[in-house]
């Protein structure tokens, strides 16, 4: 199967990127010394590769982050370093020392106007209870943006351990750890960019009452309690959900139909040229470009003879 080709389709470059791990095991199974390392591994992947991020849930499974990007390449890096740096973190944490993540990051580009992002942000927000295991996005255990955006703060602070330092002192028969504070900073979303921030967080808390309500609903009709605090922290991080589900991602996020066509067409475009360079590519043709903002494909096998 043929891998989709990484595309900013808007303007503005806001995304939202996820992962979930393999089998949907839950390696990112909250827990203070967990906590404090995503946030760890997040804020130094944005000191590394500044970008602005809006939201983000970490759930026991898999995660989400909605963030603007400058290019794909940033956000390549970006969601490398977090993903890699992750998996070794929580990877040495719960014991686990095989294969991470199921597949590779996927990413949608969200449509610039602000009842696209403002969906998406609600549906980052409601993570957590659509799947059932919390009532409120401030129940969450885990790492998420709603409860620091509720209260009216932009950052988070987590502990990073510097692994080099330490496995030089230990090279040198010494037993120590090297952390270090590492912030993670929140942006308000664009389309509130030009709001006071008691506006703003008006927006957030109008945003996580509504999905409490949602969620409140959801109970009643399926007469069903969430799973909860403790239920959660009870699961082990190499359990898997009984029954594992993968739906087709969406590329794009809009909020009107003329949007999502507008974005299409700017992918179908880009496709085409991306296919046509690459086609090119492999006969021969050393010039060739490619779209802004793709990963070219690796050169063409070139036969090799051993000497005589």
């Amino acid at each position: 199967m043929a891998r989709s080709l990484r595309a900013l389709d808007t303007d503005g470059g806001v995304v939202e990127v996820t992962s979930r791990t393999v089998h949907g095991r839950y390696l990112l199974r909250p827990s203070l010394e967990a906590n404090e390392r995503v946030l760890g591994v997040l804020g130094r992947a944005q000191r590394l590769f500044p970008v602005d991020i809006f939201a983000f849930v970490f759930l026991s499974n898999h995660f989400h982050l909605l963030m603007r990007v400058s290019s794909t390449l940033r956000m390549a890096e970006f969601t490398g370093y977090l993903k890699g740096n992750l998996a070794k973190e929580l990877g040495q944490l719960h014991d686990w020392d095989e294969k991470f993540w199921g597949r590779r990051y996927h990413s949608a580009s969200v449509a610039d106007s602000g009842e696209a992002q403002s969906k998406r942000f609600l549906y980052i927000l409601s993570n957590g209870c659509k799947e059932g295991l919390v009532d409120s996005p401030l129940d969450w255990p885990g790492v998420s943006s709603a409860p620091v955006l509720y209260r009216g703060d932009t950052s988070l602070e987590g502990t990073w351990y510097d692994r080099t330092a330490q496995c030089r002192a230990r090279l040198r028969g010494q037993r120590k750890l090297f952390p270090s504070v590492e912030t993670v900073h929140i942006s308000p979303l664009p389309f509130l960019e030009g709001l006071t921030a008691e506006q703003q967080r008006q927006f957030l808390v109008d945003a996580v009452r509504r999905v409490e309500a949602e969620t409140r609903e959801r109970r009643i009709e399926h007469k069903q309690p969430a799973l909860g605090i403790r239920g959660v922290l009870d699961q082990h991080p190499h359990g898997k959900p009984e029954s594992f589900v993968r739906s087709p991602a969406p590329r794009f996020h809009a909020a009107s139909f003329e949007e999502l066509q507008q974005m299409k067409a700017a992918r179908e475009l880009m496709t085409a040229a991306y296919r046509d360079a690459a086609e090119r590519l492999r006969r021969g043709d050393e010039n060739v470009r490619f779209p802004a903002g793709c990963f070219p494909p690796p050169p063409p096998f070139v036969q090799t003879r051993a000497p005589p």
